[in-house]
């Protein structure tokens, strides 16, 4: 599957820290510590110059749970009294153990702090944590934290600091969070609203027209010289939801697929996909015949080989921006409106895949595309010759469904001579009429093999070896050889022409 470069939802881009200078970086931790603790009071001591060695300093409020004695009495501590803390701020890209050595040596042992910060926007190894823990509790401080830049960064997501990371970093995560819910309503509204205008969850077959947004001249296609090449409005069938839209059919094309070899190729002279609701007539004509053409190659190959190559591609929600669930007259059918400015138009991405029947194929790398259309030999429909008919008897239920137009009669099974010498192209009378008139088969496909080697690619197993044992009147043995003739309905008008 190919697809447009991905949509970033959301992502946090590092906090480049040192775009602050260092007064400003003291600022950003001041305004971090303010709900870390219940403060009486918050000092800036390093914005002075005079910082004794440390930038802030702070006391907790007084509490009966902080008082320094036991024996005091709660109206014998002042109330600008409480638990000192030191916390430094370090604007540094490293700090190594050697300087948290330098740092922590302007904490006295003799008069130490309650409690310690170092807030850096480094990054800090093991050493430096054990030391800094270590040196702090020789010195007799009680509790004592390192804010790395991590840590920091983290604290500054938080939707309680959003305030904070906008005021020094013009980023709001808040914003971003609302934006995006809003983004996430609308694409569950855009969901909600095709699940009921072109079907819900599973498979389903709907019409839609994707115009484009920018558009001013719908539906009069001669206001642009290059619609052909570039359309503002393509319709499409939608099959099938994908969790972050809907899948359409592009394009279906004829195709050789030879599962062996790995090899295949393709033709895009006729189209397969038909608009469900608007036709251009001449177009379409055109685009039959190049059909009736080209079937007089594909069905001369083996079932096996006969293929489609498909793309299917994606419209996501997201990209959506109005749905019309009822269209116009023009095109009755529901409108979606996108943006056709990206290289692959309307769509985000597009799977492009083979299939055989109901088969399919991922084109791997290990298959290789060949130039079998260019080079396919020509098929002439030999009519009965009059002196020498080859008439041929059917059983009861093969003949049956052949008058039912069932695939039951497609390919006939034989252990006998009856079917031998038979070349493509050669027609074939069935014995009993119908409603008076004979009918015809002619010659797609013969060969002589085993049944497991017949149908090793089939696209249909299970019912081709139910109609084999019944053709011959027994289960057949895998090893047992046969000649398998495939055959399609044939009639006058046809014969005698090449391909």
């Amino acid at each position: 599957m190919t697809t447009r470069k991905p949509h970033i939802a959301r992502t946090y881009a590092p906090i480049h820290f040192d775009d602050l200078d260092p007064h400003r970086f003291e600022d950003l931790v001041r305004e971090l510590i303010y709900d870390f603790r219940d403060w009486q009071t918050i000092e800036a001591t390093g914005r002075a110059g005079g910082d004794d060695g440390f930038d802030i300093r702070a006391f907790e409020k007084v509490t009966r749970a902080t008082s320094s004695a036991d024996d005091e009495s709660e109206d014998d501590v002042h109330p600008m009294d409480g638990r000192r803390w030191m916390i430094q701020g370090k604007r540094e890209k490293t700090i190594t153990p050697a300087d948290i050595k330098k740092i922590l040596a302007d904490v006295d042992e003799n008069d130490p702090p309650y409690g310690y910060i170092l807030a850096a926007s480094a990054t800090f190894s093991k050493k430096s944590y054990d030391l800094f823990r270590d040196i702090l509790r020789t010195k007799g401080v009680m509790e004592f934290y390192i804010w790395g830049g991590a840590e920091l960064e983290d604290m500054l997501h938080l939707p309680k600091n959003d305030r904070i990371l906008f005021t020094f970093f013009g980023v709001s995560l808040v914003s971003r969070r609302r934006s995006r819910t809003t983004e996430i309503r609308s694409v569950v509204t855009v969901k909600n609203k095709l699940y009921k205008v072109i079907g819900g969850p599973g498979n389903f077959s709907t019409s839609v027209l994707i115009r484009d947004i920018d558009d001013v001249h719908y539906p009069f296609q001669a206001k642009y010289a290059d619609f052909d090449a570039n359309p503002r409005w393509i319709e499409r069938e939608a099959f099938h939801h994908h969790p972050l839209g809907f899948w359409v059919h592009s394009r279906k094309l004829f195709a050789y697929v030879d599962q062996d070899a790995k090899e295949w190729d393709f033709t895009d002279e006729a189209n397969l996909l038909f608009n469900q609701v608007r036709h251009d007539e001449e177009e379409e004509a055109k685009n039959r015949d190049a059909i009736r053409r080209l079937k007089n190659v594909v069905d001369f190959l083996p079932r096996s080989k006969q293929g489609n190559f498909h793309v299917d591609a994606i419209l996501r929600y997201n990209d959506i921006f109005v749905i019309d669930p009822e269209g116009d007259d023009y095109y009755k059918c529901p409108h979606v409106y996108v943006d056709f400015s990206f290289h692959q138009g309307p769509y985000d991405g597009q799977r492009d895949y083979l299939s055989v029947g109901e088969n399919h194929i991922a084109l791997t790398d290990e298959w290789r595309r060949i130039e079998y259309f260019k080079t396919a030999p020509t098929i002439t429909i030999k009519a009965p010759d009059q002196q020498y008919v080859r008439v041929i008897d059917l059983d009861s239920e093969t003949l049956k469904a052949h008058f039912e137009y069932k695939r039951d009669s497609e390919t006939l099974y034989a252990i006998d001579d009856r079917y031998n010498g038979f070349k493509l192209g050669d027609v074939i009378t069935l014995r009993v009429e119908h409603k008076g008139e004979k009918h015809y088969l002619k010659v797609t496909h013969s060969q002589k093999s085993t049944l497991e080697e017949y149908l090793r690619h089939h696209p249909r197993q299970w019912e081709a070896r139910r109609f084999a044992a019944r053709q011959i009147g027994r289960d057949i043995n895998e090893i047992e050889f046969l000649t398998i003739v495939e055959v399609e309905r044939s009639y006058p008008h046809e014969w005698e022409v090449s391909r």
